[in-house]
């Protein structure tokens, strides 16, 4: 639930896309009537079909919240990691996007994983969001300005599916990062933190077999290393 209380914002900006193109199609369409005019040759056919297009757009991200807050069923299934990758950002990309964060994605062929579908989102998500947080904290008066980016890349290693989920943001002190996984701590001011997404992140993590661990990249910020073993049988991985 606190999750999808994080969403909601970035999916206020994504239902609003085509929300506004639906409303710019029918008040063209409300005005030409209005008037008592046609529409020129092609214009209906084109408005229309733009207000199909995004209706459908609207109805799919309302069907992708709708997934990810489903109760997982209790049998694995197999899952490309790179997928609930793509569905933070479906719903979070606008938001970060408005924000001034450039987001890089390096998803390289994976072998699936046995999890949920819908928690290894979460999992994407609570990362992206505390980076996003970092990065914001960064603005702070005193921080370095700079541009703000969040790097996430997938690849093979040794039969195990990596994610990395990298910012260069404010960064983790040293001396607190054997403590970031434990409930209710966290590094947030009071009041913009509960503490709870990097342990429910770490139990998800843990359920499926799998590990995290934390890293200062070269150039500051923090890098979240994500360590899963390949599902046996991957299916037509590599066909």
């Amino acid at each position: 639930m606190k999750t999808l209380g994080e969403m909601s914002a970035g999916i206020a900006h994504e239902l609003n896309q085509p929300l506004n193109a639906i409303k710019m199609g029918s008040d063209y369409l409300r005005l030409l009537s209005e008037s008592g005019r046609k529409p020129p040759a092609g214009d209906l056919d084109a408005v229309t079909a733009q207000i199909s297009e995004q209706v459908d757009r609207a109805a799919a991200i309302i069907a992708h919240l709708r997934d990810f807050g489903r109760k997982s069923q209790p049998t694995l299934e197999n899952v490309d990691v790179n997928d609930p990758i793509r569905g933070v950002f479906a719903i979070i990309g606008h938001e970060l996007s408005l924000q001034g964060i450039a987001v890089t994605l390096d998803l390289g062929e994976l072998a699936p994983i046995k999890a949920h579908a819908n928690r290894l989102e979460q999992v994407f998500f609570n990362l992206v969001v505390n980076a996003r947080d970092a990065l914001v904290q960064s603005l702070r008066p005193g921080a370095p300005e700079g541009p703000r980016s969040i790097a996430i890349a997938t690849r093979m290693a040794d039969g195990r599916v990596i994610a990395t989920v990298t910012d260069n943001g404010c960064g983790i002190p040293e001396s607190e990062r054997h403590k970031i996984f434990e409930p209710f701590f966290t590094t947030k001011q009071a009041g913009q933190g509960m503490g709870l997404g990097l342990a429910i992140t770490y139990g998800i993590i843990k359920d499926y077999g799998g590990d995290i661990v934390v890293d200062e990249p070269p150039g500051g910020g923090c890098t979240f290393r994500l360590i899963f073993p390949a599902a046996r049988d991957p299916g037509v991985f590599g066909a």
